[in-house]
């Protein structure tokens, strides 16, 4: 957190999650790895007993059990991609894709990338915006798999479906967008599946 440059086994960081929806604590664990098994891009997990010490008030006392998370960040797309310089964005409440308009400044609020995106990578997403929302039937057959990685995306959305979690990519939460620049299509990634398994 405090030093950039140093890493754990190769990563910069990790997520502790405690659980507090999941008394079973394997919810996560299970669904990212239905993920991999289905082709999709997923942050890896393991189990970790955690302690904290802090002089003069814990002595390497135990907090918990948590669920370590491989975050989705740089080191996740290098690993993934072999690349990491493309337009990665974490969505909140898109709960369809829409066209609003030419302005980009309408589309961060939604998308939240996680870095200034450059001009041709917000271009392309209001194209893709625009595409799906505005789009005639015969467009979209004929150029959504030119924005799409449509193999990996049917496969995300399959294995959403069959994880029944109610705060997904189908209500709009907990999932990434990644613009890959060596393909300009955009993949999705999941993310946060704790009340998965109809949780």
């Amino acid at each position: 957190h405090y030093k950039n440059d140093l890493r754990f086994h190769g990563l910069k960081s990790v997520v502790l999650n405690a659980g507090g929806l999941d008394p079973s604590r394997g919810r996560e664990t299970f669904s990212f790895a239905v993920f991999r098994a289905m082709g999709v891009p997923a942050p890896r997990t393991a189990f970790a007993e955690v302690y904290i010490s802090m002089p003069g008030k814990y002595d390497n006392e135990f907090v918990g059990l948590y669920t370590c998370i491989e975050h989705v960040d740089k080191t996740f797309l290098k690993d993934r991609f072999q690349n990491n310089k493309g337009l990665l964005m974490k969505p909140e409440g898109l709960g369809d894709i829409r066209y609003l308009g030419e302005d980009w400044k309408r589309y961060e609020p939604q998308y939240r990338p996680k870095h200034n995106p450059t001009d041709k990578e917000k271009r392309r997403v209001i194209e893709f915006a625009k595409l799906v929302d505005k789009g005639s039937n015969e467009e979209f057959q004929n150029q959504i798999a030119s924005y799409l990685d449509m193999d990996q995306f049917l496969r995300f959305v399959a294995a959403n479906a069959y994880l029944a979690t109610i705060d997904n990519f189908f209500t709009g939460h907990n999932f990434f967008i990644y613009l890959n620049p060596q393909t300009n299509k955009f993949v999705f990634i999941p993310w946060d599946m704790d009340v998965s398994l109809a949780g």
